[in-house]
């Protein structure tokens, strides 16, 4: 079995949510938070932080675990898991642009308009549905403390309930 790796970031600043319009794919056309795969050394935050950048312009962080996706399919030589985190990201700085390339426009749109929005991807509108609804500090936040452990880790994060 195939296993991939993916993250995503959604920054919200004044009811305004950051959504990509991609141009490839099942998603063709759609409105989604940026996100991408994981390469190899990344962690899942490191790429929410890259991909963010790529598809939109903005350095952002992770702040806390706001969901996720895992789901399998099949694929013509076998079967692929998926697994799909989702982090709140603290806007730092940038520009929004869209790289041309995979994402055709990138825009700040109001929480109202995207949950309504029929061109936007449903994963996105259940994760915004569902962060607007939580309470503010639900959810996994980084654990600050470093933890020893009997292996080498190049990076390692531990998420926990505040």
């Amino acid at each position: 079995m195939r296993v991939t790796c993916s993250a995503g970031g959604l920054i919200v600043k004044n009811n305004k949510v950051v959504l990509v319009k991609i141009t490839y794919g099942v998603n063709k056309n759609y409105w989604m938070i940026p996100g991408g795969f994981v390469e190899e050394g990344e962690t899942f935050e490191e790429a929410a932080i890259r991909e963010v950048q790529e598809e939109t312009g903005i350095v952002a962080r992770p702040k806390r675990l706001i969901g996720v996706r895992t789901g399998t399919k099949e694929l013509q030589n076998g079967i692929e898991l998926g697994i799909y985190f989702i982090f709140e990201m603290e806007l730092i700085s940038g520009v929004l642009f869209a790289d041309g390339s995979e994402i055709s426009e990138v825009q700040y749109r109001s929480v109202d308009e995207v949950l309504k929005d029929l061109h936007v991807v449903s994963l996105t509108q259940e994760i915004l549905r569902t962060y607007v609804s939580a309470l503010p500090n639900s959810g996994l936040s980084k654990f600050g403390n470093s933890i020893q452990t009997n292996h080498k880790y190049i990076h390692y994060n531990v998420y926990t309930l505040a």
